[in-house]
């Protein structure tokens, strides 16, 4: 099974990248057996199909989450799967200010290179 990635790169799929996001949010509301965990992954995982998004994949294990009566649990996964979404987009926004910043500091000046450094000096 393939797992499209969020930049539309095609990855082999792991089912303990699943395990584990599960089991965080299991810990989060107090949850200590991990065997809910690997079962409603396997449940997801069993509605997954040949080339999955992260996103439906998620989307997925909430749906799954949901259905088996761990409502807590869901919420948990849902804001830390919120959180991650704006930590992603604030990374994003960051790097296009600094791309921005880089190119108007792209003057010709033969004292000053190109490096990293150098850059930051023009900063």
């Amino acid at each position: 099974m393939k797992i499209i990635k969020r930049d539309g790169r095609e990855q082999d799929f792991n089912r303990e990248k699943i395990v584990d996001a599960i089991w965080k949010a299991v810990r989060a509301v107090g949850g200590v057996d991990k065997s809910i965990t690997e079962h409603i992954a396997d449940e997801a995982i069993k509605k997954m199909y040949d080339r999955i998004t992260v996103e439906e994949v998620q989307d997925l294990v909430e749906k799954e989450l949901i259905e088996r009566g761990h409502a807590k649990t869901a919420k948990a996964y849902i804001l830390y799967r919120a959180k991650r979404t704006r930590e992603r987009e604030a990374r994003t926004e960051l790097m296009d200010c600094v791309g921005k910043i880089m190119v108007e500091t792209n003057r010709d000046n033969a004292n000053i290179g190109e490096s990293p450094s150098s850059k930051m000096l023009q900063i």
